[in-house]
């Protein structure tokens, strides 16, 4: 798989050649207990370069494989059963069924999603690799700024909005379904098999227009119920505590602009078990959850997360900065993202616990940040600003004066 083309999906099946080897993709449905996770950060030392990730929707990307590595780690990814192999990619709420505040458990629909997508198969074979299912059990950590094709999010104990092709902001409501699994699920089915007869190159984003809305409504007929689209809500913030139905607390940490080394995670892991975790949970915003720490516990592991440079406080002004893999590692990028993402963070210090982003992009695909940014720095050297990587630069910014120019254009912003 070509990593210069926009829209190309690694997974376990396609590894995609980079800069630094073969990436893999995985996406986690449920906790990962932790002495899986530990046995994955060993094979991510062992069969690659040992630089883990995790991406704004909450995957794990292991990076640095070659081909004569991959037929060993994929044995041990199946053999530890973390994340689908087949299908559509499927997002799910990172506390899905642990939630006190979600209004309905969608564990069993996402089962029945999960089982769906794998029974399809040859059906969906012409769907787009970049096609996203994603179910939203409306809790705390609510999935409001994640963009996928088509969404559930929970808004009742009797209802779920299904919308496509945008995040909560941005995507064009269709209505509600009951919450019945097996309704929910013939609905999302009906759109996927939609999407899927009109080529390989169809996103939802293809079927916004009026018309289009018009034609899936009636073609979901009596199963969609209609309404308004429901208030939205306030972005969530995985960084901090969370309470638990069973009385315990989920403790967030996000990585450093997205990746660390298997060795720390590792590490980090083997920590929260020691305070008595059981597993831990990817998360979107490149952040994860230890599951199931008391208050006392989460403190501690905290230590340790600053130990291995992870961020513990949602006003970090790393959150600030999205950096892709950059140069060397990304073989399209003309940018050394993640050596300038550190003196970019201490520079932009102003903007920290505000939602002003610098986007930090080897190349115009955008990859890490698709969406406008307040500064997007796009390799070699072109500077956009309140745009995206492949607009039309403002100006073009020095390597040797970069920092400097960064820090007075959040002066001006």
């Amino acid at each position: 798989m070509n990593a210069s083309v926009r829209g190309a999906c690694p997974s376990l099946a396609a590894p995609m050649q980079t800069g630094d080897g073969l990436l893999v993709r995985l996406i986690p449905h449920e906790p990962i207990d932790i002495s899986k996770l530990c046995i994955l950060c060993t094979a991510a030392e062992e069969h690659g370069n040992g630089i883990v990730e995790i991406t704004q929707r909450g995957s794990l990307q292991i990076r640095g494989l070659h081909e004569a590595s991959v037929p060993a780690f994929v044995r041990i990814v199946a053999s530890l059963q973390i994340g689908a192999t087949e299908g559509p990619p499927l997002v799910t709420s990172p506390l899905l069924g642990l939630d006190p505040d979600e209004p309905f458990d969608c564990t069993a629909l996402v089962s029945l999603v999960r089982s769906m997508l794998r029974q399809l198969g040859a059906a969906l074979e012409t769907l787009g690799p970049k096609v996203t299912v994603l179910i939203d059990g409306g809790g705390q950590l609510n999935l409001d700024a994640v963009s996928a094709d088509i969404r559930l999010a929970a808004t009742s104990d009797s209802l779920l909005q299904l919308s496509i092709a945008g995040n909560a902001r941005t995507a064009a409501h269709l209505g509600y379904v009951p919450t019945d699994p097996g309704r929910a699920t013939a609905s999302v089915e009906g759109l996927l098999r939609h999407i899927a007869n009109r080529g390989p190159a169809t996103r939802a984003t293809d079927l916004k227009g009026d018309q289009e809305i018009a034609k899936l409504r009636s073609r979901l007929g009596n199963g969609l119920i209609g309404g308004p689209a429901p208030k939205s809500r306030s972005c969530a913030e995985t960084v901090g505590v969370h309470r638990l139905i069973s009385g315990k607390v989920a403790r967030g940490f996000a990585l450093p602009f997205g990746h660390t080394t298997a060795s720390a995670l590792g590490r980090f892991a083997r920590a929260a078990a020691d305070n008595g975790a059981l597993s831990i949970r990817p998360a979107p915003g490149r952040s994860l959850l230890a599951m199931g720490l008391s208050q006392t516990a989460a403190d501690r592991l905290c230590e340790t997360a600053i130990a291995e440079d992870f961020v513990v406080d949602a006003d970090d002004p790393r959150r600030n900065v999205v950096a892709c893999a950059g140069a060397p590692a990304c073989a399209s990028a003309e940018l050394p993202t993640r050596k300038l993402a550190p003196e970019v963070a201490r520079a932009i210090r102003k903007w920290a616990g505000t939602s002003s982003i610098v986007h930090l992009s080897g190349c115009s695909k955008g990859c890490a940040h698709p969406g406008p940014a307040a500064l997007t720095l796009t390799g070699p050297n072109r500077l956009i600003v309140n745009g995206r990587a492949n607009d039309t630069p403002h100006g073009t910014i020095s390597s040797a004066g970069v920092i400097a120019d960064i820090e007075r254009l959040c002066s001006e912003l």
